[in-house]
């Protein structure tokens, strides 16, 4: 297998989380600032600052994660490299293994015998061809 030949998902992951909590937190702040009457009391307006409030926290919340997803994902992918005096050895056996042939196994077992030849049986009787049908024949359908 070789070393690296799948992509790490750390990357697309972070990215992914980074633009939605970004793009979530955008909505949310222009929500506050242009739909938000600021002239109505607290009380009037309890459930629009929960629902901002929460958008905006779970919006931070991601692109924290996405942020430190990228910082997990680059540390992951270095630990998963061989130590650097492997890698000549396993660039090695990677090329060879690229080179070489792969044997191909028989689901067979051991070769069958050979047969004797065959002899040459009597020809049976030819059956009767069946009938053809006219063009645009329907069956059980009859036309007077």
């Amino acid at each position: 297998m070789p070393i690296l030949s799948h992509p790490a998902f750390g990357p697309r992951a972070a990215l992914a989380y980074i633009t939605v909590g970004s793009i979530l937190d955008i909505v949310v702040a222009c929500w506050y600032f242009f739909m938000v009457d600021k002239n109505r009391p607290f009380e009037e307006n309890r459930v629009t600052f929960f629902i901002l409030t929460t958008l905006f926290l779970i919006g931070f919340t991601l692109l924290v994660i996405g942020l430190l997803l990228g910082r997990i994902g680059q540390s992951a992918r270095r630990a998963e490299l061989p130590p650097p005096e492997a890698l000549p050895a396993e660039a090695a056996v990677q090329q060879h293994a690229a080179v070489a042939p792969v044997p191909v196994a028989t689901t067979l077992g051991a070769a069958a015998p050979a047969a004797p030849p065959a002899v040459a049986a009597p020809a049976a009787p030819a059956a009767p061809a069946a009938p053809v049908a006219p063009a645009g024949y329907v069956p059980r359908v009859t036309v007077n």
